[in-house]
């Protein structure tokens, strides 16, 4: 039943599959084999079925199950345990459930650091779901807390960077690291869950960019105002403004008034905001990041074939971050930005 649910699975027919799942989990667990490894394996796969049904509680109350019986067969101290808790972190995510899934990763994020080390690559796959969540908790406060929000932003900044860090020292190992034995399989099958974990970090920085402009959005500004300009003066890209007093630790921020321009004069909103600047060197860092790992010929097969989806999206989300932000026009990020075009050709 478990296979043929496999089966299934692969040819879509989840309902079908899910079915078969359910059946399979209630005869294992009617002959006293319901906290087995066998079905504990299956009640994962159900849950995974679950989740693609949208079946979001059942999956929720699924997942529990499956912690609770690895916290009293192997305690917290395991590596099984915190598989089973990474699971489940990613439905409370689903469900809104955003704090109660930041309190299981930092408690699995405490156990791998503890029975790996801090530079393992399962470390770092803790740190990008603690960075996706920081992107969440961004938009569910915006809103809110202008200020709260800037502190998941400068969270997340950070935690993104600790896993591009562990990511590029498993692909750029030092001269130590590469004299331990390792056999090629091992080796091969690591180097291709960093290159994963470093393109989802990759777009994260995106993410983190357009969450900065939104936090700008809607931040309060101290003072703005409206400047009339002939559509001529701005086909050279700048001007002269000698009349406005900029306060103190303030930043100047413009851009075009939607709906404001006509044919020969266009209306610009200047905003004063006690904002930091945007971060350009960390997302120039990321793009070129990601076309490196096309053009070094020992991730450009991971990328074009193991990885190829994830590289596309990571794609698509860094250019996305450029479109309607103020550096776009930088020459040095359009020259990057139509190498990485011509890579996607």
């Amino acid at each position: 039943m478990y296979l043929l649910a496999r089966v299934l699975s692969q040819q879509r027919k989840r309902k079908d599959a899910e079915a078969l799942l359910r059946e399979s989990i209630r005869i294992l667990e009617e002959a006293g084999l319901g906290e087995s490894p066998a079905c504990l394996q299956r009640m994962m796969f159900h849950s995974m079925e679950l989740m693609n049904l949208k079946q979001l509680d059942e999956a929720e109350n699924l997942r529990r199950k499956i912690l609770h019986i690895m916290e009293l067969s192997k305690g917290w101290d395991s590596l099984g345990t915190t598989a089973a808790a990474v699971q489940l972190s990613v439905t409370l995510v689903a469900l809104g459930k955003l704090r109660e899934s930041e309190e299981l990763l930092q408690r699995c994020l405490a156990v791998r650091k503890k029975i790996l080390s801090e530079d393992h690559i399962q470390v770092a796959s803790i740190l990008v779901h603690l960075a996706r969540l920081s992107l969440l908790r961004i938009i569910s406060d915006i809103k809110v807390n202008n200020d709260l929000c800037r502190s998941h932003l400068v969270r997340g900044k950070r935690l993104v960077n600790d896993a591009i860090r562990i990511a590029e020292k498993i692909l750029n190992p030092s001269r130590e690291d590469q004299k331990k034995p390792k056999n090629a399989f091992g080796i091969e099958l690591e180097r291709i869950a960093a290159t994963g974990i470093l393109l989802e970090a990759l777009e994260i920085v995106g993410h983190l960019d357009s969450g900065r402009m939104a936090i700008q959005a809607w931040a309060p500004a101290n003072s703005v105002l409206l400047l009339r300009l002939p559509r001529e003066h701005m086909k050279h890209g700048y001007f002269k403004i000698d009349v406005v007093r900029i306060p103190d630790k303030c930043w100047l921020f413009i851009w075009p008034a939607k709906y404001r321009i006509s044919l020969r004069y266009t209306t610009l909103r200047i905003h004063f905001n006690k904002f930091e600047k945007f971060d350009y060197e960390h997302f120039e860092q990321a793009l070129r990041r990601w076309v490196s790992l096309y053009n070094e010929p020992r991730t450009r097969n991971i990328v074009s074939n193991a990885l190829r989806p994830l590289y596309m999206k990571c794609w698509r989300t860094l250019v996305g971050a450029t479109r309607h932000a103020p550096f776009m026009d930088a020459p040095h990020l359009q020259d990057l930005l139509a190498e990485s075009q011509q890579i996607m050709k």
